[in-house]
């Protein structure tokens, strides 16, 4: 794998990420370049910077009850919550209460909620905060949990995302293709890099990548 580097923030230097060229794959999607953002997840200072940023949309209009964390984005989304209701003017949901929830994964692949959570999403406000969308086929699946739950998704929040939408729902992303505009990913049966026979120098999941 080639060298690192950072891309910052064009709107907040405090928010940066780490990039690694190279050939990094899943089962279901090969990508030239893997987003570091650990740091964006586990830094206290650095997480609640990103929260800032991206609570900025959802300040003055957006009525939030509760927000549903992906890929260990928990820190992000506690955050946002806090931004969201944190007094000032036009601050639409100051003294109110957000909860901050996850689904589980079943072993087809489908989302589900506990019991106990439930209650947290039925008929609520929702706003889906994940760490990077490629295609949107996760943030997809998330969003037909939701529905069956009776959830009104209010927004997508993203630090990472190649796309602009998911199923006509805007995403509100941090960096995009732009800042990374030498990103590519691949379906593995058509994947680029390995139609020229650059072996896969590691695999990753939402927590990192392992080299091989």
């Amino acid at each position: 794998m080639e060298k690192s580097f950072t891309v910052t923030s064009l709107n907040n230097p405090k928010i940066a990420v780490q990039v690694v060229p190279g050939h990094f794959a899943t089962r279901s999607a090969h990508r030239n370049h893997y987003i570091d953002i650990f740091d964006l997840k586990s830094s206290s200072s650095v997480a609640r910077e990103a929260a800032r940023q991206l609570s900025i949309p959802y300040l003055s209009n957006v009525i939030v009850d509760a927000i549903v964390y992906m890929d260990g984005t928990e820190v992000i989304a506690a955050y946002l919550a806090d931004e969201l209701l944190k007094a000032g003017a036009g601050v639409i949901n100051q003294g109110s209460e957000i909860f901050i929830v996850t689904p589980m994964i079943r072993a087809d692949g489908l989302f589900i909620f506990h019991q106990s959570v439930q209650e947290k999403i039925i008929n609520k406000n929702v706003v889906l905060m994940v760490a990077s969308m490629s295609t949107g086929a996760t943030a997809t699946r998330v969003m037909e949990c939701l529905s069956y739950y009776r959830a009104n998704l209010v927004g997508i929040s993203s630090v990472f995302s190649a796309v602009t939408e998911s199923s006509g729902q805007k995403i509100h992303s941090l960096f995009t293709h732009d800042d990374i505009p030498y990103y590519h990913f691949y379906d593995p049966s058509t994947c680029a890099m390995c139609r020229e026979g650059r072996k896969i120098d590691a695999v990753f999941n939402s927590e990192g990548y392992t080299e091989l």
